[in-house]
């Protein structure tokens, strides 16, 4: 299935592989990720539990599973109805405002009930992050807790950075799910581009291994999507190339030196 278009027209790339550094303390990968086709559109999304917490793992898969199903319906009720035109714009920023609240929600709740029946764990066991994605080209919303990022390919254009978490100075800490101020530090939004040829969604073992940073005098670093990203989307654009190649990358001694976290990418391509 990963080989062929999903949804018509796409072609979605997933892996995720075990960081060295949780090999070494024989600790699970805590990352998930997940992909669903909602008619002539389609939800990825991809979520990051923390390393320090002992049921990450779990929170990251209950992080995947709410934002497919919240965007699943909200976005097939209101937005993917049927095969003709698009929904306009003001139709999917609502839609997205809808998808961002339901996700938390539904989040929230599926939590709570693990609570009630399993055995005694407090709520920030279960941190993660979570970044997705609802697609229904030319529209595009986006939904982001913490520090994953998240890369777009426009056309020609080349590929740049539309969500990522700065570097922090003070190092406040990564905000999750499961953290009372993540209300505040949410983004989310829609964007417009009927020339965008690719996306890719990463957690952030992958940050030091795919971003660059801006230093400037007197102003605080940036990451940066470096041209070298492009390559990513015209590669797996080749029908040719095998849907393993990605784990295969991320996999590789290159990227082990960068970080021992897990790594988690999910690229969505336009064929």
């Amino acid at each position: 299935m990963l080989t062929q278009a999903f949804p018509p027209g796409w072609r979605i790339v997933p892996a995720s592989v075990h960081g060295s550094n949780h090999i070494e303390e024989a600790r699970e990968n805590q990352d998930c990720l997940g992909f669903r086709r909602l008619g002539t559109g389609y939800v990825v999304a991809v979520a990051d539990g923390a390393g320090s917490r002992s049921r990450s793992a779990t929170g990251s898969r209950l992080a995947v599973d709410a934002a497919c199903d919240a965007a699943e319906q909200v976005f097939e009720e209101q937005v993917f109805a049927g095969p003709g035109e698009p929904a306009t714009l003001a139709e999917f920023r609502k839609a997205g405002r809808r998808f961002a609240g339901l996700c938390l929600s539904l989040f929230d709740d599926r939590l709570a009930a693990l609570l009630r029946v399993g055995p005694p764990t407090a709520v920030s066991d279960y941190a993660t992050t979570l970044l997705a994605v609802v697609a229904r080209p030319p529209y595009f919303a986006f939904l982001s807790v913490g520090d994953g990022f998240l890369i777009v390919q426009h056309g020609s254009a080349g590929a740049r950075l539309l969500v990522a978490a700065e570097p922090d100075p003070d190092d406040h800490g990564t905000v999750f799910l499961t953290t009372d101020n993540r209300e505040r530090e949410l983004r989310c939004g829609v964007l417009a581009d009927a020339d965008l040829t690719g996306l890719a969604l990463c957690t952030d073992g992958l940050t030091e291994g795919l971003l660059a940073v801006r230093h400037e005098p007197g102003r605080p670093r940036r990451y940066l999507a470096p041209d070298s990203l492009a390559a990513y989307f015209q590669i797996f654009a080749d029908p040719h190339t095998r849907a393993g190649e990605l784990a295969r990358q991320l996999d590789s001694a290159e990227f082990a030196a960068t970080s021992g976290d897990d790594k988690t990418m999910i690229v969505a391509v336009r064929l």
